[in-house]
């Protein structure tokens, strides 16, 4: 007798009947990469998240076809013999075999494993690992019900290069688990410039009401397994190379935006630029950083605001973050007076010699501002172009192409060690404008968005490289018609590697 919808619908009520709330847990861990776990978890009627299988095609409960294979596969690796049982007797009809032979990929079937062999004492020291190690907060972790949960904010947080070295620490006692992990970090490391295994099918970083929903980790890690674990912290568990520590605090933040200028005609209003100051704003909160916010400021305000900040004892702190949104020109910013500030002027303060209390740490200033008067040239258009104009300080409408900015020379630059442990992230190269909209720039919409998805899994180097990609694609047109691209430029004086650490706040 054909199996109708009503009869396989009945079925799937009958299995969730017969699923206790851990056996629910487990198969919707075993179907994370086909379904959001988080979202699953917010809804009260556990139907839904059969629903959410048949959405995706995994499961189908039509008239002209019922496919349950993956719900066959979970109850198999779960040891639910009764349930696969029932599985089979519905099967004998017009239960077709998929044409996919496994839903559940090597990866997952591993960490379910691990789950699985977690009691009390191995969940309470990854708990310990994840507040010591990955630096999540308490509130997050009171929310950890159980190994699952656990498992969740690993993944959210690490790289399978960092996570499974930390998985393989918490349980060297168990041979066959410590050995299967082995055996798996081996395999991560052949594929250390190919896709992470086992990625998700939908974000790990939020719900859809997020704003900047980021993307699934770029292609290929900035890092290199050794399988061995970091004095600094969990996202250079797979680096030799040593980071910076993250402090008692993450440290101040400074965001100086300038939408209105004393003279309109030769610097126009920044149309968009408070959209940027407001994502600045709720990014460096997210990392824990003190956020300071000032409107419209003067070269000379912009210069004792700085002035202040440099006679704060940093001594607690683990960065310095300073973000300028204005026009400028070549090595220069605009206040709000119209006068030009020069940028070494603001980063000179910051010395070692200048301010010892941030010796050895890392400034990161962010700088949302033409650099010269030319366009860059579009050599092939990736995306539709983008209306768009520019941060430069010129009268509206003049000719653009006709002005040359000379880039320095090298011998021009101060490079000596007390410039050391900077980071200078320009929007675009010396010499080029800068592009804005009414949305905000292309350069801080995108820094916001990839450091929000790859913190603390890449260092803000490697999420700078990948901002270039990401603004180089987006093709702006000014308002004369004329369309250009961009190109952002982060001038490096690191040390170590700099990673920025999310925590646990409301913000």
């Amino acid at each position: 007798m054909e199996a109708t919808t009503s009869n396989c619908r009945m079925l799937l009520i009958e299995i969730n009947e017969k699923l206790s709330s851990d056996d629910f847990q487990s198969i919707t861990f075993l179907a994370k990469d086909i379904v959001n776990r988080k979202r699953i978890k917010e809804k009260e009627n556990r139907l839904e998240f059969f629903e959410d299988l048949e959405k995706k095609a995994v499961i189908k409960c039509g008239t002209e076809e019922t496919d349950l294979l993956f719900l066959k596969q979970a109850f198999l690796i779960m040891g639910k013999n009764n349930l696969v049982s029932a599985l089979d007797e519905f099967g004998e009809g017009p239960c077709k075999q998929s044409s996919r032979e496994t839903f559940v990929n090597t990866r997952r079937k591993l960490l379910y494993q691990v789950g699985e062999e977690t009691g009390q004492e191995e969940l309470q020291n990854l708990k310990a690992h994840l507040s010591s190690k990955v630096g999540v907060g308490k509130r997050t972790l009171d929310l950890i019900r159980d190994v699952w949960d656990c498992l969740d904010v690993l993944e959210e947080r690490l790289s399978d290069s960092e996570m499974f070295p930390l998985l393989k620490t918490v349980y060297t006692a168990d041979v066959k688990l410590s050995g299967l992990l082995d055996d798996f970090i081996k395999e991560v490391g052949e594929h250390a410039q190919t896709h992470t295994l086992g990625t998700q099918v939908e974000d790990r970083m939020g719900s859809e009401e997020t704003t900047y929903d980021p993307p699934p980790p770029s292609d290929g890690s900035t890092m290199t397994p050794d399988g061995a674990l970091s004095e600094f912290s969990a996202t250079t568990l797979s680096s030799r190379l040593s980071a910076y520590d993250k402090g008692k605090n993450a440290g101040i933040c400074i965001v100086l935006n300038n939408e209105t200028f004393g003279n309109a005609n030769t610097h126009p209003t920044r149309n968009g630029t408070n959209a940027d100051r407001d994502l600045l704003e709720w990014s460096f909160k997210l990392f824990g950083f003190d956020v300071r916010v000032y409107n419209n400021k003067t070269c000379q305000e912009i210069s004792y605001i700085l002035g202040e900040i440099q006679q704060i004892d940093h001594k607690d702190n683990g960065a310095l973050v300073v973000c300028t949104l204005s026009h400028g020109n070549l090595n220069v910013v605009s206040g709000a007076c119209g006068q030009d500030l020069p940028i070494n002027s603001m980063t000179s303060l910051f010395r070692a010699d200048n301010c010892p209390s941030l010796a050895g740490k890392p400034k990161f200033f962010i700088f949302q501002a033409c650099q010269g008067k030319d366009t860059q040239d579009v050599w092939h258009q990736t995306n539709a172009p983008v209306m768009a104009e520019s941060d430069t300080n010129l009268v509206p409408n003049s000719p653009m192409a006709e002005v040359m900015t000379e880039v320095p020379h090298l011998h021009q630059l101060n490079l000596a060690p007390a410039e050391a442990d900077f980071l200078i992230a320009h929007s675009t190269m010396p010499g080029y404008v800068s592009f804005r909209n009414d949305k905000g720039s292309f350069f801080v919409q995108s820094l916001v968005k990839h450091l929000k998805a790859h913190s603390p899994r890449e260092d803000v180097i490697s999420i700078l490289v990948e901002v270039n990609r990401d603004v180089s694609q987006t093709i702006g047109r000014t308002s004369g018609g004329q369309i250009a691209a961009q190109i952002p430029e982060p001038k490096v004086r690191l040390t170590k590697k700099f990673y920025l650490f999310p925590v646990e706040t409301e913000v």
